[in-house]
């Protein structure tokens, strides 16, 4: 087949594309923030790094705007246990009261993972409102995280 013919490869991306859109799908770029949420296990962790690398080269002022895209991230349905657990690690360094608020829910988790990393989260922030969101998740968690939370509550008080 040669590619005079105009036939694309079905394995091929770009397969059924008008050729007048080919060039617009070749410039296309990912959005690491968006791209980390989507990591799986045993991926490709390039856009995680760069996005890492991004926030500990920043400025603090940088900190809410890098925060909240984090934060769209972590709340979209499309968002991997995985990938979460990167934006954990991020917020941890990075959070504030925002993360709190948006993270709390994910304390009460039938996920032992995702209520492990929102605690994770919640605890290095650090302030009133953290202590108060573990403090009114712990009477509802079971297992492992009903101690996690425990001690964060004890390390915060």
């Amino acid at each position: 087949m040669s590619s005079k013919d105009g036939v694309r490869a079905a394995s091929d991306p770009l397969a059924g594309i008008k050729s007048s859109d080919r060039k617009k799908k070749f410039n296309w770029t990912a959005d690491p923030w968006v791209v980390i949420g989507t990591v799986e296990y045993g991926g490709d962790r390039t856009m995680v790094s760069t996005v890492e690398r991004v926030i500990l080269d920043a400025d603090v002022s940088q900190y809410p705007g890098f925060e909240k895209r984090l934060l769209k991230v972590a709340t979209s349905k499309s968002c991997t246990e995985c990938g979460y657990g990167f934006i954990c690690r991020l917020l941890g360094l990075i959070g504030s009261d925002v993360s709190v608020d948006a993270l709390k829910d994910n304390l009460l988790s039938k996920s032992e993972s995702i209520c492990h990393m929102s605690r994770v989260v919640i605890e290095n922030v650090g302030s009133a409102k953290a202590l108060a969101a573990l403090k009114a998740a712990q009477p509802q968690v079971k297992g492992r995280e009903k101690i996690g939370i425990a001690g964060a509550i004890k390390q915060m008080s």
